[in-house]
């Protein structure tokens, strides 16, 4: 898949090289902002289970009440900034212990298909509110606006179903493991990544946009948030003492994945 380049982050041409540094990186930047990665293909149809997912993406303070500790590398007071800078394993260990704490088994990661479907709150455009990138700012932190920082959640708009930051602020962690498309195999050593980030330009924000790392990467763009189980009537999220925090997913007909036009 293509790596996306972060705005404002080309280098200024060396004078000693016969190449245009800075020339070839906008060029390269380009491409990407224009393209729909091969990775997002082919459209192809799933089905899922209800189940409820974070309104947020996990917190420095939500980290900090169940490991005792804050790795994250943006830290200036604010308890409501996300977590970042915490690997897969990391975040593995954390949904132990917080289950364990919770005494349940039902706190985990979203597969990726799971988060395109809330993402996407069923639609079939680039983002949930459409196709015009004028109006991402209203919903998302990227390199446009977020002045090369992450933002304490659920500052922006959510999407139609109630989410925050589904396209911007950090990336998520999910528990799919890596593949080069939608018709590869599936390989552990490595998992998928979706969402926007801060730090990234607008085509990366985009609901289908895929992004992956080893599980022992830690990268100050990248976090989480959580799902809680397969929902039962009887059966609430006490994380935090705040059902709020959470928002029931049903799913009550297959998800179509949008064709490639559609991106």
């Amino acid at each position: 898949m293509g790596t996306p380049i972060p705005a404002k982050k080309c280098p200024k041409d060396n004078p000693f090289t016969k190449q245009d540094e800075h020339a070839i990186c906008l060029k390269k930047a380009k491409k990407i902002k224009n393209s729909v990665d091969k990775s997002e293909t082919p459209s192809h149809k799933v089905t899922l289970q209800s189940f409820y997912m974070q309104t947020t993406e996990v917190t420095q303070k939500q980290w900090y009440d169940v490991m005792g500790s804050n790795p994250a590398y943006f830290k200036n007071g604010n308890p409501n900034m996300p977590i970042e800078s915490v690997s897969y394993n990391d975040v593995v260990l954390f949904i132990k212990k917080l289950n364990e704490k919770e005494h349940t088994t039902k706190y985990r990661l979203p597969t990726e298909e799971e988060w395109e479907y809330v993402a996407r709150a069923r639609s079939t455009t680039k983002w949930s509110f459409g196709n015009d990138e004028s109006k991402l700012g209203k919903y998302a932190w990227f390199a446009d606006n977020s002045k090369d920082t992450p933002h304490p959640v659920a500052k922006k708009k959510p999407n139609r179903w109630g989410l925050y930051d589904m396209n911007g602020n950090v990336m998520e962690w999910t528990s799919s493991g890596y593949s080069e498309n939608y018709n590869g195999l599936r390989r552990d050593s490595a998992k998928m990544i979706r969402g926007g980030s801060f730090n990234f330009v607008a085509n990366t924000t985009r609901s289908a946009f895929r992004f992956s790392s080893s599980c022992d990467d830690r990268l100050k763009f990248v976090g989480f948030r959580l799902v809680f189980g397969k929902t039962l009537s009887n059966i609430l999220p006490k994380y935090n003492n705040a059902t709020s925090d959470y928002i029931i997913i049903d799913t009550y007909k297959s998800y179509n994945t949008p064709t490639k036009k559609d991106k």
